[in-house]
């Protein structure tokens, strides 16, 4: 079984999968007080819900970054607690990694997006091959918004952390060539860093 956090945007998100990526359970938190990360009561709630002892657990899985650094020290920080207690191994999956799974159904470069400071975002472009999945193009940037047109060169589709915020922006400067994934898909979640850390070695 494996637990996943993912607290590298403003959202938090944490799930509970079996090693196949089959969901068992997951608490997201799409907005709230910044910096609120109840990992623990979240974590009591899902547990107690699904009758599922601690000790069932045998690695969890982590968001690594790049995103907000509050939130992903507060999260591995909790992760490598929880390792140490029940004497089980820790898999970082890359944040922009883990958002770009959320939304793969197009045959597209997937753009994904978490914001950073004073208007920038870290970026980096994937792309989903037959037989290989989600294969990086481009390794993770901070940039300005502005210079998305010329990270992205051709058509692909965008997936951030904040639709409202970063969507229309994305839209303005890149025009028919944005692709927008669907709002939910927006939201960084647990049950994707899961997936990934319980996917067998290429």
């Amino acid at each position: 079984m494996i637990l996943a956090i993912n607290t590298s945007s403003l959202q938090f998100s944490i799930a509970l999968a079996r090693e196949s990526g089959a969901l068992i359970a997951e608490y997201t938190l799409a907005s709230g007080k910044k910096g609120a990360r109840p990992l623990f009561p979240a974590l009591h709630e899902i547990l107690v819900r699904t009758d599922v002892n601690l000790r069932d657990v045998k690695v969890l899985a982590a968001a690594t970054g790049p995103g907000s650094f509050t939130g992903l020290r507060v999260g591995l920080s909790a992760a490598k607690g929880l390792c140490r207690a029940l004497g089980i191994p820790i898999i970082g999956v890359p944040s922009l990694e883990a958002l770009a799974s959320q939304w793969t159904c197009l045959d597209l470069p997937i753009c994904a997006l978490v914001g950073s400071k004073k208007g920038e975002v870290f970026a980096s472009l994937f792309r989903v091959r037959r037989g290989m999945g989600l294969v990086r193009e481009k390794e993770d940037r901070s940039l300005r918004m502005t210079e998305l047109p010329f990270f992205v060169k051709g058509r692909a589709v965008f997936l951030g952390d904040d639709f409202e915020g970063q969507s229309g922006m994305i839209q303005e400067l890149l025009g028919s060539r944005a692709e927008l994934g669907p709002p939910p898909a927006w939201t960084p979640r647990a049950s994707a860093v899961a997936v990934i850390a319980g996917a067998p070695p290429l």
